[in-house]
């Protein structure tokens, strides 16, 4: 069911109690006590390559103010292209993400090697796969950015508000196409199929993950506004290196957490739907 190694050659690992496989489907309550769980279990294993997610995602906005010659810059092909390269590494790099924690989830020894050669054999198709699941909030991101650098999160709730829904029916299509090995298509279907008659706990699932990584990014924000009048003038060069650098900060930890309970919440609705199939083990 989920990406893993060869037993032969990958070591166990004592997972937590708690994780994949589900013993039974999981209350909204529980769904986050477990991803924290696996969040935990796995942050130090995946936060590299969530850091370097981040950063990659920020590469238009760096490229804009050192190289491109700041907000002029934008709209140019150049400016495209740096968003494009961003975009994709960033799908490959939240597939690393996802492989490491599912492991992490059934107690399997993570391979870096099996990781990227799955990553790179399936890179394309992920594209799709992931624009359907996080299409709603990285298009609400990009968009509230550029007119506010400095409480994104803030607006994206106030904004994202109207397109919970869409958001939950198709979250879990991340899961689904890397632990699941399916395709794309099959993916995004599969999201619909298990979340389309308990979409109520997802977006209870989602609003509680977006006021926790909000709750950290507004304390990382507060410590940067006590700290901006040691800085001197707020010019864009500044706010754009104290924006990238919090973003890196809160995104090391907060898409290892996502993406854990996006892990979870898949498996709960895939054994709530068997049970109404009547097909659960």
């Amino acid at each position: 069911m989920g990406i893993m190694p060869d037993m032969s050659q990958a070591q166990s690992l004592p997972a937590p109690v708690g994780l994949l496989p589900l013993p039974r489907p999981l209350m909204t309550g529980e769904v986050l006590d477990a991803s924290y769980r696996l969040f935990r279990a796995g942050l130090w294993r995946c936060m590299a390559y969530s850091g370097l997610a981040v950063l990659v995602l920020e590469m238009s906005t760096l490229y804009s103010v050192f190289i491109g010659g700041g907000s002029a810059s934008r709209g140019s092909i150049a400016h495209y292209v740096v968003f494009g390269i961003s975009l994709l590494l960033g799908v490959a790099l939240l597939g690393v993400v996802t492989l490491r924690l599912s492991a992490v989830s059934r107690g399997v020894r993570p391979r870096f090697r099996t990781e990227l050669w799955t990553v790179l054999a399936r890179w394309p198709p992920a594209t799709i796969a992931t624009l359907a699941a996080l299409g709603f909030p990285v298009l609400l991101y990009t968009v509230t950015s550029l007119f506010n650098p400095f409480l994104p999160n803030v607006l994206i709730f106030m904004l994202g508000l109207p397109l919970i829904w869409p958001t939950a029916l198709l979250a879990v299509a991340l899961p689904a196409f890397w632990c699941d090995r399916l395709g794309p298509f099959a993916a995004i279907a599969q999201a619909v199929r298990v979340s389309r008659r308990r979409s109520w706990r997802m977006v209870g699932a989602l609003l509680a993950t977006v006021c926790l990584v909000t709750v950290f990014y507004l304390l990382a924000a507060i410590i940067v506004g006590l700290l901006s009048p040691l800085l001197g003038r707020a010019d864009l060069f500044l706010i754009a290196t104290i924006r990238s650098m919090v973003s890196l900060v809160v995104g090391a930890f907060g898409l290892p957490f996502i993406v854990a309970m996006l892990i979870v919440a898949y498996e709960d609705l895939k054994l709530r739907e068997l049970e109404r199939r009547g097909a659960a083990p």
